[in-house]
């Protein structure tokens, strides 16, 4: 039987193939796990490369931080200057150059600087060594404005600037000082200052908090420091005193006007230095931080501390690879490559996101910090209430209210108002018709009487308008202050009665001649009937009921010219019928002296039409439109001769809400150019000779501003007619 069996030759080729094929497969694998391996090491190496790289982002992160938040707050500051620079400017601009010697024509606007600008003093130094101070102050014997630090400045400067900080010789205070050569048409003539204490100026950097360590200061250039947390160093030290390892920065400043630099300081910490120079001055602002809060601010704020976190983690994961020298660690290198892309990506998303958000704050801080600023400096009371409630006002509410801020914001508006506004109406419901008046129309301008914290009654104008903030309806009110106004218009009121004065007396002797001749005929007659001997018992009283009656009329002129002169100091029903007739007394013999017709016709029907106000005062109105009128008609006359008739008609005439007067002359009328004109102040077409053209805007004034009503003019086919509207009483005001 035949058996298969191997020949050694065969045996010995198999071998040689089993050999072969463990030493490809060890050769395979070795290679394999070299090139594992060297990809495992190439991981390792990138990972610690990107760690560095990723210190080196971190590190240009935090010092771009830094320098941009200096920059805020330098523009902080330089916009506070600048602030302060633009009053100073605009008051340098107002000062009547040409006549800078009289001090009378600049100190209101020097004074008025210092209320805008809350500066200590504002003052111009003349070139002839003369000091104008808004302040008032004083100055010493000897005093010579051109030998002061502020003078030798803005000469020096020759534009507006500020001085380093000094002891102001009237407050002793520390101050800066904002100064202005003064030109006029190419000549210098002097310098204007205004000084403002340097704590304005320390709120605006010391108030810059960055984090829980950091603070803010700023120093000159050469290094003596100018704001500090520390008050014991202004104007003391140096900064190289302070933190002897900025000494070397100080000197760096010439070279490099801004920057970082990281140093140690007095107690030993590591922490980071940004400066940045204020424009128009040698100071320059500092922000300093330790640097490990810095860190963790940044670290608040960006990804990079993530993908630093990331980095390091990563080289941890390729270190277990390299020890599995697995599949794993390909599976690990291809997800980080993954990862960090994302990562990438999101970086980039985020550091999109951060620069918007960055600009709108800086935006946000810029115009808050400017309508703050116009709110704080404005000239009329601004108040913000919230259902009667004040919820903010300005430093003007304060002064106008004689209050501080926490009373006014404690109360209501109707705490500082009294119970009956002058027109007689109860505070809350004409406020609460004029809230629901807002509402419809926006805005609403309205005269007020409000109570001072002092308990002092004061007139008001007041501008109204709502608006709508975070779901909260709000009522803003601008509230300015009348009292001297109203109080000038009276002066102005009764000025022009006494003005007045020269022509009532003449009324007064034309309505007593008469009277006076007739007394004497009655004592003339006691003697002629003594001496025939008819003198009689009858004849006697005759004689004496008589002069009582002539008496009696001149007593009662006295008292009708004396009312007319004395002014009213409440309101109160006005009658109009019997202020026509009062005013037509007062005339009636001037009109009879000229020759004129005056008439009144009643077409209301009634002995009565009451309105609110003041008796006086109108009575006064309707003499002065007589007195226009009959002074028209008698330039017609002496322009173009008799011509038709001299009359004056007075209609009185009403409606279900107005009381309506119109007088009806048939003089000369008015160029209808000017009708537009005759109620202004001070225009007059008669002459300084015969008036002050003060009549017709006192009257619009009564009429309209104090009573509620209305006056107008108008040309007829006759001459001229003044139409008189007043609201009739209502029955509330009545009782």
């Amino acid at each position: 039987m035949l058996k298969n069996k191997r020949t050694p030759e065969s045996q010995s080729t198999a071998g040689t193939g089993d050999g072969a094929n463990k030493s490809l497969m060890k050769f395979q694998t070795a290679t394999i796990t070299t090139v594992l391996l060297i990809i495992f090491l190439i991981i390792l190496a990138v990972a610690g490369i990107n760690y560095r790289v990723a210190e080196h982002v971190v590190e240009k992160t935090v010092i771009a931080h830094q320098e941009d938040l200096t920059g805020k707050a330098v523009n902080t500051v330089e916009l506070w200057l600048n602030q302060q620079m633009k009053i100073l400017s605009a008051t340098a601009d107002s000062v009547p150059l040409e006549n800078l010697s009289e001090v009378q024509n600049t100190m209101g606007l020097l004074q008025m600087a210092m209320k805008a600008g809350h500066f200590s003093d504002v003052y111009i130094g003349t070139e002839q060594g003369k000091l104008i101070d808004g302040a008032l102050w004083e100055p010493p014997a000897g005093y010579d404005p051109r030998n002061r630090p502020w003078y030798r400045r803005a000469v020096d400067a020759q534009a507006i600037s500020f001085t380093t900080p000094y002891i102001d010789l009237v407050t002793n205070d520390l101050v800066i000082a904002l100064v202005r050569p003064l030109l006029y048409q190419g000549h210098f003539l002097g310098v204007m200052g205004a000084d403002t204490v340097l704590d304005s100026l320390v709120e605006n950097v010391l108030h810059f908090k960055q984090s829980e360590s950091g603070y803010a200061f700023v120093i000159e250039r050469n290094g003596t420091i100018i704001i500090h947390p520390n008050r014991e160093y202004i104007m003391r030290e140096q900064l190289p005193e302070i933190e002897p390892d900025l000494g070397y920065t100080v000197k760096m400043l010439e070279k490099f006007p801004s920057g970082t630099v990281s140093y140690l300081n007095a107690s030993g910490v590591e922490s980071l230095l940004s400066f940045k120079p204020i424009a128009n001055s040698d100071w320059i602002l500092c922000l300093t931080i330790p640097r490990s809060e810095a860190y963790s601010m940044t670290r608040e704020t960006t990804m990079v501390f993530a993908m630093k976190i990331v980095l390091r983690i990563l080289g941890i994961l390729a270190f277990i690879a390299l020890l599995g020298l697995g599949g794993g660690s390909l599976f690990l290198y291809l997800y980080d490559r993954r990862y960090s892309t994302a990562v990438q990506e999101h970086k980039e998303q985020i550091s999109h996101i951060s620069k918007d958000l960055e600009w709108n704050i800086s935006k946000r801080m810029e115009v808050e910090t400017y309508y703050k600023k116009v709110f704080d400096v404005a000239n009329d009371a601004i108040l913000i209430s919230h259902d009667l409630q004040y919820v903010e006002c300005n430093h003007k509410a304060e002064e106008i209210f004689a209050a501080s801020k926490e009373s006014l914001l404690s109360n209501t508006i109707l705490d500082f108002c009294p119970e009956l506004q002058p027109d007689g109406s109860r505070s809350g419901d004409r406020l609460h018709q004029i809230l629901q008046d807002a509402k419809n129309r926006k805005q609403n301008i309205f005269r007020w009487s409000f109570i001072r914290g002092d308990g002092m009654e004061f007139p008001a104008s007041v501008s109204l308008t709502t608006f709508e903030l975070n779901g909260r309806e709000l009522v803003l009110s601008s509230i300015r202050d009348l009292s001297k106004r109203v109080q000038a218009e009276g002066q102005l009121m009764q000025a022009q009665k006494m003005a007045a004065a020269g022509e009532m007396l003449g009324a007064i002797a034309h309505q007593w001649r008469q009277p006076l001749n007739t007394l004497s005929t009655y004592i003339s007659s006691l003697q002629s009937a003594y001496y025939n001997a008819m003198l009689s018992a009858d004849f006697v009283e005759k004689v004496i009921a008589g002069a009582n009656n002539q008496i009696t009329f001149m007593s009662k002129t006295i008292d009708d010219f004396r009312n007319f002169f004395k002014p009213s100091k409440n309101k109160g029903p006005v009658d109009i019928l019997k202020a026509v007739i009062n005013a037509v007394k007062l005339l009636e013999a001037q009109m009879r002296q000229s020759e004129i017709l005056l008439t009144i016709h009643n077409k209301t029907g009634t002995n009565s039409l009451l309105v609110f106000g003041y008796q006086g005062e109108f009575v006064h109105v309707l003499v002065n439109i007589l007195h226009n009128a009959r002074d028209a008609i008698l330039d017609r006359v002496e322009r173009k001769g008799a011509g038709a008739g001299k009359t004056i008609e007075i209609l009185v005439s009403s409606d279900a809400e107005w009381a309506i007067i119109e007088i009806i002359d048939s003089g000369s009328g008015i160029p209808a150019e000017l009708l537009e004109r005759i109620f202004t102040p001070y225009f007059t077409t008669k002459g300084t000779s015969s008036g002050m053209g003060m009549g017709l805007y006192m009257s619009k004034m009564i009429i309209e501003n104090e009573m509620g009503g209305m006056v107008t003019a108008a040309n007829t086919s006759k001459g001229t007619c003044f139409t008189l509207k007043l609201k009739k009483m209502s029955v509330e005001q009545q009782q």
